[in-house]
């Protein structure tokens, strides 16, 4: 009997063991699902939150575009107000350059009926001469 009654005992332990074993596992399977709960809501939140700052992101990059877009733009009117500036200063030039190139052609101009007129005046004196000599040598005689 005592042999009965160790085998029951036995069982009886065993039967302790397993509904111990299913209680610690239930638990551990209710600790599980609680955390995965709390992951679930918290992959949640970070998904609602990702929009806001996909947006946020959004933002930030269109006020850099836009500032970029700005800067250049700027520099695009400093280039074009310096490639103005440099086209009339290069008008200024040419004009100048005329006028002193007219200016050279009048003075040649002006030196060449000097050398005409005094090619005139030394023929004229030339002639002068002859016909005083002409005539110094006709009284002469």
């Amino acid at each position: 009997m005592t042999h009965k009654k160790d085998f029951n005992d036995f069982l009886l332990e065993k039967k302790t063991d397993t509904e111990v074993s299913q209680a610690i596992d239930n638990k551990m399977q209710g600790a599980n699902q609680q955390a995965q709960g709390g992951a679930a809501q918290q992959n949640t939140s970070q998904i609602s939150q990702s929009p806001q700052q996909l947006q946020q992101l959004l933002n930030q990059l269109k006020n850099q575009a836009q500032t970029q877009q700005q800067q250049t733009d700027g520099k695009v009117s400093q280039a074009i107000q310096q490639a103005i500036n440099a086209l009339s200063q290069a008008q200024q030039s040419i004009q100048a350059n005329q006028v002193y190139y007219q200016m050279n052609q009048l003075l040649e101009q002006s030196t060449k009926q000097l050398e005409q007129l005094n090619q005139q005046v030394q023929q004229s004196q030339q002639q002068q001469q002859q016909q005083q000599t002409q005539q110094t040598s006709q009284q002469l005689l």
